[in-house]
Protein backbone atom coordinates (compact mmCIF):
# COMPACT_ATOMS: atom_id res chain seq x y z
CA UNK A 1 0.00 0.00 0.00
CA UNK A 2 2.58 2.34 0.47
CA UNK A 3 4.58 2.24 -2.40
CA UNK A 4 0.71 2.51 -4.15
CA UNK A 5 0.71 5.93 -2.07
CA UNK A 6 4.01 7.20 -3.01
CA UNK A 7 3.18 7.01 -7.13
CA UNK A 8 -0.96 8.46 -6.68
CA UNK A 9 -1.56 12.40 -7.21
CA UNK A 10 -5.02 13.59 -7.20
CA UNK A 11 -6.43 16.97 -8.06
CA UNK A 12 -10.49 17.85 -8.05
CA UNK A 13 -12.35 20.71 -9.64
CA UNK A 14 -15.68 21.55 -9.10
CA UNK A 15 -17.76 21.01 -12.23
CA UNK A 16 -21.05 22.18 -12.01
CA UNK A 17 -23.28 24.35 -9.43
CA UNK A 18 -24.20 20.53 -7.94
CA UNK A 19 -21.58 19.08 -5.40
CA UNK A 20 -20.01 16.80 -8.35
CA UNK A 21 -16.49 16.46 -9.07
CA UNK A 22 -14.28 15.78 -12.22
CA UNK A 23 -11.33 14.24 -10.59
CA UNK A 24 -7.85 13.61 -12.04
CA UNK A 25 -5.96 10.88 -10.21
CA UNK A 26 -2.32 10.01 -11.22
CA UNK A 27 -0.67 6.65 -11.05
CA UNK A 28 2.43 5.77 -11.83
CA UNK A 29 2.64 8.99 -14.59
CA UNK A 30 -0.68 8.03 -15.90
CA UNK A 31 -3.64 10.09 -15.31
CA UNK A 32 -6.85 8.67 -14.92
CA UNK A 33 -9.93 10.83 -14.77
CA UNK A 34 -13.18 9.84 -12.61
CA UNK A 35 -16.27 11.00 -11.24
CA UNK A 36 -17.57 11.61 -7.32
CA UNK A 37 -19.94 12.68 -5.87
CA UNK A 38 -20.24 15.37 -2.97
CA UNK A 39 -18.20 14.81 -0.25
CA UNK A 40 -18.60 16.36 3.29
CA UNK A 41 -16.37 19.26 3.09
CA UNK A 42 -18.70 20.06 -0.19
CA UNK A 43 -21.56 20.55 1.75
CA UNK A 44 -20.79 21.06 5.42
CA UNK A 45 -19.96 24.72 5.96
CA UNK A 46 -18.56 23.71 9.47
CA UNK A 47 -15.37 22.03 8.75
CA UNK A 48 -12.30 23.96 9.69
CA UNK A 49 -10.83 25.36 12.39
CA UNK A 50 -12.90 27.60 14.43
CA UNK A 51 -11.77 29.79 17.44
CA UNK A 52 -14.19 31.00 20.69
CA UNK A 53 -14.56 34.80 20.68
CA UNK A 54 -14.78 35.08 24.27
CA UNK A 55 -15.92 38.78 24.60
CA UNK A 56 -19.46 38.03 21.76
CA UNK A 57 -20.32 35.15 24.19
CA UNK A 58 -22.43 34.35 27.14
CA UNK A 59 -21.74 31.57 29.79
CA UNK A 60 -24.20 31.07 32.70
CA UNK A 61 -23.45 30.56 35.15
CA UNK A 62 -19.96 31.54 34.14
CA UNK A 63 -17.43 32.08 34.50
CA UNK A 64 -16.47 31.99 30.66
CA UNK A 65 -14.18 29.91 29.04
CA UNK A 66 -10.46 31.45 29.11
CA UNK A 67 -10.58 30.07 25.47
CA UNK A 68 -11.05 27.15 22.98
CA UNK A 69 -10.33 25.82 19.30
CA UNK A 70 -12.73 23.50 17.53
CA UNK A 71 -11.47 21.39 14.49
CA UNK A 72 -14.03 19.67 12.29
CA UNK A 73 -12.68 17.12 9.50
CA UNK A 74 -14.58 15.25 7.21
CA UNK A 75 -15.38 11.47 8.42
CA UNK A 76 -16.80 8.95 6.23
CA UNK A 77 -20.05 10.01 5.96
CA UNK A 78 -20.15 12.49 8.84
CA UNK A 79 -17.95 14.91 10.78
CA UNK A 80 -14.63 14.47 13.22
CA UNK A 81 -15.00 16.71 16.54
CA UNK A 82 -12.13 17.78 18.28
CA UNK A 83 -12.42 20.34 20.99
CA UNK A 84 -9.59 21.79 22.98
CA UNK A 85 -10.79 23.65 26.09
CA UNK A 86 -9.44 26.22 28.34
CA UNK A 87 -11.20 26.99 31.73
CA UNK A 88 -10.46 30.06 33.77
CA UNK A 89 -8.92 28.44 36.74
CA UNK A 90 -6.34 26.97 33.60
CA UNK A 91 -7.53 23.47 33.75
CA UNK A 92 -7.74 22.21 30.30
CA UNK A 93 -9.39 18.85 28.23
CA UNK A 94 -9.29 17.83 24.66
CA UNK A 95 -12.77 16.07 23.99
CA UNK A 96 -13.65 14.03 20.61
CA UNK A 97 -16.24 12.69 18.60
CA UNK A 98 -17.25 11.14 15.24
CA UNK A 99 -20.68 11.09 14.17
CA UNK A 100 -23.00 11.62 11.30
CA UNK A 101 -26.03 13.55 10.95
CA UNK A 102 -28.47 10.54 10.61
CA UNK A 103 -29.91 10.93 14.54
CA UNK A 104 -27.76 7.44 15.85
CA UNK A 105 -25.92 7.98 19.23
CA UNK A 106 -22.20 8.07 19.26
CA UNK A 107 -19.62 7.86 21.70
CA UNK A 108 -17.91 11.21 23.02
CA UNK A 109 -14.05 10.55 24.71
CA UNK A 110 -12.08 13.01 26.95
CA UNK A 111 -14.99 15.50 28.17
CA UNK A 112 -16.77 15.23 31.56
CA UNK A 113 -20.08 16.52 30.75
CA UNK A 114 -20.97 14.06 27.92
CA UNK A 115 -19.93 10.54 26.86
CA UNK A 116 -22.43 10.51 23.83
CA UNK A 117 -24.09 12.83 21.25
CA UNK A 118 -27.01 12.03 18.85
CA UNK A 119 -26.65 14.66 15.81
CA UNK A 120 -29.03 15.59 13.40
CA UNK A 121 -28.76 18.31 10.29
CA UNK A 122 -31.71 20.91 10.09
CA UNK A 123 -30.44 22.80 7.12
CA UNK A 124 -27.39 23.44 5.29
CA UNK A 125 -26.02 25.52 7.95
CA UNK A 126 -27.47 24.12 11.13
CA UNK A 127 -26.95 21.23 13.07
CA UNK A 128 -28.57 20.17 16.61
CA UNK A 129 -27.52 17.64 19.05
CA UNK A 130 -28.93 16.08 22.00
CA UNK A 131 -26.13 15.10 24.85
CA UNK A 132 -26.13 12.67 26.96
CA UNK A 133 -24.12 10.96 29.95
CA UNK A 134 -24.09 7.69 31.51
CA UNK A 135 -27.33 6.93 29.53
CA UNK A 136 -29.11 9.78 30.16
CA UNK A 137 -30.04 12.81 28.03
CA UNK A 138 -28.06 15.96 29.88
CA UNK A 139 -28.32 18.72 27.67
CA UNK A 140 -29.16 19.87 23.96
CA UNK A 141 -27.03 21.84 21.41
CA UNK A 142 -28.21 24.41 18.46
CA UNK A 143 -24.84 24.88 16.06
CA UNK A 144 -25.05 27.37 13.39
CA UNK A 145 -22.78 28.43 10.73
CA UNK A 146 -23.23 31.80 9.26
CA UNK A 147 -24.24 32.15 5.75
CA UNK A 148 -21.19 33.81 4.58
CA UNK A 149 -18.92 30.69 6.70
CA UNK A 150 -16.75 32.67 9.10
CA UNK A 151 -19.11 32.90 12.51
CA UNK A 152 -20.25 29.69 14.04
CA UNK A 153 -22.67 29.92 17.09
CA UNK A 154 -23.90 27.43 19.43
CA UNK A 155 -26.17 26.95 21.96
CA UNK A 156 -25.81 24.86 24.74
CA UNK A 157 -28.49 24.29 27.82
CA UNK A 158 -27.29 21.64 29.57
CA UNK A 159 -29.04 20.37 32.92
CA UNK A 160 -26.65 18.02 34.41
CA UNK A 161 -23.84 17.65 35.98
CA UNK A 162 -24.05 21.40 36.12
CA UNK A 163 -26.87 23.70 35.01
CA UNK A 164 -25.81 25.69 31.93
CA UNK A 165 -27.25 27.82 29.55
CA UNK A 166 -24.18 29.34 26.58
CA UNK A 167 -23.81 30.67 23.59
CA UNK A 168 -20.78 30.61 22.28
CA UNK A 169 -19.68 32.39 18.97
CA UNK A 170 -16.57 31.29 16.97
CA UNK A 171 -14.91 32.87 14.07
CA UNK A 172 -13.34 30.62 11.15
CA UNK A 173 -9.25 30.41 11.66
Amino acid sequence: MGAFRRHIRSGCALVTLITWHLCTVTIDGQTHASVAGPSVTDVDPVVGTWELDVGASTFVPGPPLKSEIRLYEPEHEGIKATVATTYADGRRTVFEYITSYNDVTAAVTGSETSDAIRMRQIDAFTAEAELSLAGRVVGQTRRVVSPDGMTMTITLRRDAPVAVNNVTVYRRR
